[in-house]
Parts: C-alpha cells; structure tokens; sequence
C-alpha cells in the first residue's frame, strides 16, 4: 500500500486530498495543527492516520515523521506540504513585521521543517518505476500576481518555489522527484470568511495610510470574489491526483484550478511593465 504525509490536512485542499487519496488505496498519514480531525470529512476512515503537527515546531514536525516511521517501516511515498497561512502583513513601505515573520514562519520554514523531517523517509520510498519518493510542495497561483496591500503571502510563496526548485535539482540525482503546486481560487475556510479577509487586510496598514490606499485599491479579497470562480476541495484533490500523483514523470511546475492556466504564459509572453499594467487595472479602486 502506497503511504503520504499531508500537513494542513483538517480542511481544505488537505481534506480533499486525504480522502482522495485514501479512497484510492493510499495508506494516509493526516498531518494537522489544531483544527479538530472529527470535523474532517475523511475522519475514522480506516486508512487514514491523525497526527497533531505544528508545522512551525521542529520537535513536533520530528514526532510526526517518528510516529510516520513506526508505521511504514522507516519509508514513506509521497510528501505533501499543504499546510498555509494567508497573512497580508500590510503594505511594503509600512510592513506589520509580526504578520510578515508568521507567515513565513508557516509558508517557507515551516516546510523546510516538514522537509527536514520526512526526507530520509521519502528517500526510502517507492515511486513510479525505478524511483524513490516525490514531494508536492504547494504554493499558489498568487506568485504570478502582483498583489497590493497582501505580500507577505505572495512573496513567502515565492520563496518556497525558489527553495522547491533547488529541492528538485538536489534530490534529481537520488531518484526522488519534486514538483511545486500553484492552485488556484479553492473554496476553503482561508478563503471563504470574505469580511474578516478584508478588515484584516485593510486594519494590516496603519491608520495614518489607510485612507490614501482605500482611494486607490481595492483589498485581495474584493478582487478574488470579482474575478474567479472558487472550485471545491473534492474537485481540485481529483485534479492533483489524476494530472500529478498519477503522472509517471513529475513536471517542475503544475498550476491547478480555475482562469489560472494562462498566468505561466502571461509572464512569458510580455514584458514585465505590462503585466504589472494588467495587474494594476485589476486591482484599482472603481
């Protein structure tokens, strides 16, 4: 029986994947923070596994892949790092440093604590054909936007693909592959309270700026609700299991979800200045 480690697992995308992929057979190892499991649509399923883990916690990341181990016999298949934070952390001339440190205490060192852990675990794993372990690291279809007023999370997301790229180059020569993930808009809780995601965008910047933005942008969250569609976790986890755990080669890059495709290609095909231009008029106060 194939085994995964997902963090974040208790809602969302990570709900989705867990009963995914434990409906397909997949021996599962449920990785959540604090959100209670019972509440999770794949609890008491008999091939999954609940382990409590604090991604941000080095010794907690390191109990999970110890209980991980007891189980599987020292190796495991498939690594999925979902856990998120969505954090604006204000504007850049004026940044909220505590939101900006959480959020890459979450997005970016959180993982390479997940990373540090479970490695040796995905280097005794068993892939397509010959090869060892893979890894998804998820990061977000954001990267390719230019967000006013939310970049802690854009620019930690960045961070974690720049970090998976290495990743994959490194574990390349080991047999093991490594892909990053850039959903797009998925109906989750981080996702779905719209108010509190705007107050807390907008209380981010300090009251002294907060009316000049206002005057000129409209918050991520208005943005998100005008612009796309939002899929639902079951929808997008059949996605990732039919185009990537089911693939026999990892690609560098899978970006998932709805009027997302063409971002990669934005990017490609026109100068920088003018993406900045499109992303500009998107998020401009009406």
């Amino acid at each position: 029986m194939k085994s995964v480690f997902i963090s974040g697992a208790a809602t969302g995308i990570g709900d989705g994947l867990v009963s995914k992929l434990s409906q397909e057979g997949w021996r599962v190892f449920a990785g959540y923070r604090r959100s209670p499991p019972e509440r999770a649509s794949w609890f008491n399923h008999p091939a999954v596994t609940p382990i409590q883990c604090d991604i941000t916690d080095p010794a907690a990341v390191k109990s999970a892949a110890e209980q991980v181990a007891a189980i599987t016999g020292n190796k495991l298949d498939l690594l999925i790092n979902n856990a998120g934070f969505f954090g604006s952390g204000g504007v850049v001339e004026c940044p909220d440093m505590e939101e900006y440190r959480k959020v890459f205490e979450i997005n970016f060192f959180g993982v390479l604590n997940v990373l540090r852990a479970f490695m040796p675990l995905i280097r005794n794993g068993q892939g397509p054909g010959s090869g060892k372990g893979r890894v998804i690291n998820v990061a977000s279809s954001s990267t390719y936007m230019i967000y006013p007023m939310a970049s802690a999370y854009t620019v930690s997301k960045q961070a974690l693909k720049t970090a998976t790229m290495h990743l994959r180059l490194e574990m390349k020569a080991f047999g093991v592959e490594v892909t990053t993930l850039d959903p797009g808009a998925v109906d989750t809780p981080m996702s779905s309270d719209h108010e509190k995601n705007s107050a807390m965008q907008w209380s981010a910047i300090p009251e002294t700026l907060r009316a000049q933005y206002k005057k000129l942008f409209i918050d991520t969250e208005t943005m998100m609700q005008n612009s796309f569609a939002l899929y639902t976790p079951d929808r997008f986890a059949n996605d990732v299991y039919c185009k990537i755990i089911c693939s026999k080669r990892f690609k560098p890059v899978y970006v998932l979800g709805p009027g997302v495709a063409a971002m990669p290609w934005m990017h490609r095909l026109l100068p920088l200045q003018q993406v900045e231009n499109i992303w500009g008029k998107v998020f401009r106060a009406k």
